[in-house]
């Protein structure tokens, strides 16, 4: 029987606390597809980085390096809201921090304090935003 490949099936909410959960002790590196972009998301996201986006992707290192960092305060369910998030909020610009080589966005929503994402901007495959890494700010 062949395995799925990860892409072609976004998780349920229970599956990602999930992936979240396995990913944060774990040593595999694996992608999950959490969401989509919605609409009016997408079109503030082209206008801060010219670049169309649709999907939305969690990859293990990024898990762990989140919140392997004390000084980022992650709460145990924040990356749990990052569809949400991309979805909402309006606080979206370019990064001063790129990876390997890609463009990044940071972007900004409260949810009990200020959570910052900083996302790849991946223009393959329909586009994808991909986690890079989070924390909390203490305002």
């Amino acid at each position: 029987m062949k395995k799925e490949p990860w892409y072609s099936r976004q998780l349920t909410q229970e599956e990602l606390k999930v992936f979240v959960e396995e990913a944060r002790t774990g040593k595999n590196n694996v992608n999950a597809f959490i969401g989509t972009v919605a609409p009016a998301a997408a079109q503030r996201i082209e206008t801060v980085c010219n670049k169309k986006v649709e999907k939305i992707m969690l990859e293990s290192g990024a898990v762990r390096h989140a919140f392997k960092k004390a000084n980022h305060k992650l709460k145990d369910d924040d990356l749990l809201h990052i569809v949400d998030i991309i979805n909402s909020a309006t606080d979206i610009h370019i990064s001063e921090l790129k990876h390997q080589n890609n463009e990044c966005l940071e972007i900004s929503y409260n949810i009990s304090g200020k959570i910052i994402l900083i996302l790849e901007v991946r223009i393959h495959y329909g586009g994808w935003l991909a986690l890079v890494t989070c924390y909390r700010t203490k305002k």
